[in-house]
């Protein structure tokens, strides 16, 4: 559990470095070529952090426990971000840009398909 709790973190923390990248230096230096290159690398991160957290597996209840805490703060974190970002683009130019409000209806929708399909199958 510890192992996959570094691997997490330090995927993690290349997932956001690679989007601090592509966000604050593509407008700088970045050519098209860097700009694929980074994308890609996103990708890839995003991907292999998501095959962790697929995999991995809930031994008692305090495990269990911990993974649905960090599943709520996260989904509410995201929304608030989302919120946050669909008020200033709002208020700023005057309309939000569209992947906004659709990430938050798919947050949204996927936390009650999930629980739907909870429901069902435990």
């Amino acid at each position: 559990m510890k192992d996959n709790l570094i691997i997490e973190i330090g995927f993690g923390l290349l997932l956001a470095i690679f989007v601090g990248i592509l966000t604050y230096a593509n407008e700088a230096w970045m050519p098209g070529m860097e700009t694929m290159l980074t994308l890609s690398l996103i990708v890839a991160s995003f991907g292999v952090f998501a095959v962790f957290v697929w995999k991995e597996r809930h031994g008692d209840e305090r495990e269990q426990l911990i993974r649905f805490v960090s599943s709520r703060v996260a989904f509410l974190a995201t929304g608030v971000v989302l919120i946050t970002g669909i008020v200033v683009e709002t208020l700023t130019s005057y309309m939000p840009s569209p992947w906004l409000g659709l990430a938050l209806i798919v947050m949204v929708g996927a936390k009650i398909i999930g629980q739907a399909y909870g429901r069902k199958k435990y």
